[in-house]
């Protein structure tokens, strides 16, 4: 009798463990393939800044690269959902962006990133916007 209530106790644990796997990738799966739009090149048409973002993982760490007009260093690229936007930070360290930092959201009706540059050396934030390259 009592081998019988631990053997469902373990299939219970069992199917509650699947369902909350279950649940937590499709969630991972639906955010993904959210991220999955901001695939591409981007350009801020005041200076022609880039962004390359070339992959999007499940945590939402990503693959980025930025340019001015040489590749500087990006120590920490993450994609999120923000009150339902799809939300980009991003941390350079290189020479002359120390610590610099954008945190940019994606309006899918215009197809652009916007947001905020935040310009460690100066102490300065300027709102930026960066639009889809379509070479």
């Amino acid at each position: 009798m009592q081998k019988r209530i631990m053997v469902r106790a373990r299939m219970a644990s069992i199917i509650l463990l699947a369902i909350f796997l279950g649940a937590f990738t499709t969630k991972a799966l639906a955010e993904k393939l959210e991220f999955s739009v901001l695939i591409g090149e981007w350009v801020r048409p005041d200076g022609g800044y880039k962004i390359q973002i070339r992959d999007i993982k499940f945590d939402g760490s990503t693959n980025v690269g930025y340019y001015n007009p040489d590749r500087i260093n990006v120590t920490e690229a993450k994609v999120s959902l923000w009150k339902g936007l799809v939300k980009l930070f991003i941390k350079l360290q290189d020479k002359g962006y120390p610590g610099s930092t954008y945190t940019l959201y994606y309006y899918a009706e215009e197809d652009v990133l916007a947001g905020f540059y935040y310009q460690a050396e100066m102490r300065q934030t300027f709102e930026v916007v960066f639009i889809r390259n379509p070479n």
